[in-house]
This record gives C-alpha cells, structure tokens and sequence, in this order.
C-alpha cells in the first residue's frame, strides 16, 4: 500500500491510500453575499467512503506529484 499526507482545511493530517482514491478536484473561494466563506481547497474522494470526499489544502498539482513520487 502507499500512503500520501494532506492537509485538510481544519490543518488535521490525513493519510490516504493512493490506490482508493476515486476522484479529486479543486474548488474555488465559495462566496456567499460577496464575502468568502470557504477558501479555495481540493475534494478528495476515496472508494473506501461514500462522504463526497475530503476537504484538503494541496492543489490537485500537489496531489499528482505527491502520487508520482510514491
């Protein structure tokens, strides 16, 4: 098994098996009313979950090279 470590918005590590990983994509500023209310982050789900996934601060550049590297 192989393991990456992310980040995710609350700054909590997260551990997560690069071979579950069923999708991830980058969310822009959510703004509400014209005030940011979530900042830009990255959905990363897993098939392990059925959540919608993780909130995580690394782009999904990061993440590919985080994968590539392992």
């Amino acid at each position: 098994m192989k393991f990456i470590k992310l980040t995710s918005v609350d700054q909590s590590s997260i551990f997560i098996n690069v071979n579950q990983i069923g999708h991830f994509y980058q969310v822009d500023d959510v703004k509400y009313s014209g005030r940011v209310t979530e900042k830009k982050h990255t959905i990363i789900g897993v098939t392990t979950h059925n959540n919608g996934g993780f909130k995580v601060i690394e782009s999904v550049e990061k993440i590919l090279k985080l994968i590539s590297e392992n």
